[in-house]
């Protein structure tokens, strides 16, 4: 192989690493090894492809749940459309057709368990989303609050981050059906697992996480899988990388 075919081809992979995935989303949309479906289990399906697992604290796995009603399992009530497990108006597709939840059946005794999230290999950045943070009208049965905590190889909490605290699922400001984003970014790789946990007052609670990007940072709604550079940016890429190999430009 010539030098000059070796540098054109240098040339073109670094194009298609501009464009690669900055972040990999776990949206829950796809399964590896198999399809997503209600009441699916999950544990370390994602362990090779994303190198994280789930269970719950104390024992047993959390399931998919899927949007609407769609079985007896319910993950949140959202009070505006006066149903189970959708968006409110301005967030639709947002979930997806299918998120994260604690169990089979109907919403948990306070507290629930605690979502655990364990690492393959430490990171130092994290983010998702947990959807639906409310309370009930006049606060009668307590408001819905999350904490999630990061914790290092020795199992101590390095931290910390409080979810806002639940209002009247009625009011427009409240995060009745919308998504609250949360994000850890560490100066080193220490993160080794998260565990998320229930820290309101209401009486049930039932979780709807979403859009988990182990090692970076989520959006709302998940990013694209490709980036496509500005024209102008990619002519001076162009520029640049020809500027490095000037055995591109002899004929």
């Amino acid at each position: 192989m010539s030098k000059d075919i070796f540098k054109a081809g240098m040339f073109f992979l670094a194009l298609g690493i501009f464009n690669s995935s900055q972040a990999a989303v776990i949206d829950f949309e796809t399964v590896p090894g198999g399809s997503p479906a209600d009441q699916l289990a999950i544990s370390n399906q994602y362990l090779s492809t994303h190198g994280v697992s789930f269970s719950l604290l104390g024992g047993g796995t959390p399931y998919l749940e899927r949007v609407g009603i769609s079985d007896s399992g319910q993950g949140f009530w959202n009070a505006q459309r006066r149903t189970y497990d959708v968006e409110s108006p301005g967030f639709e597709g947002g979930l997806g057709d299918y998120f994260l939840r604690f169990n089979t059946g109907t919403l948990s005794t306070a507290p629930g368990p605690t979502l655990l999230i364990y690492y393959l290999n430490p990171v130092s950045a994290a983010s998702a989303q947990i959807w639906d943070i409310d309370a009930a009208p006049n606060n009668t049965n307590g408001y819905e609050s999350w904490m999630v905590t990061a914790y290092d190889n020795s199992g101590t909490a390095i931290d910390t981050l409080y979810s806002p605290i639940g209002i009247n699922e009625n009011s427009l400001s409240s995060l009745n059906g919308k998504p609250w984003e949360w994000s850890f970014n560490r100066a080193g790789k220490d993160i080794y697992s998260i565990q998320i946990a229930f820290n309101g007052t209401a009486n049930i609670v039932g979780l709807a996480f979403d859009n988990f990007s182990p090692a970076g940072k989520a959006t709302t709604p998940p990013p694209p899988t490709t980036t496509v550079p500005e024209p102008a940016t990619l002519w001076l890429l162009c520029l640049g990388l020809f500027s490095l190999y000037p055995g591109l430009r002899r004929n």
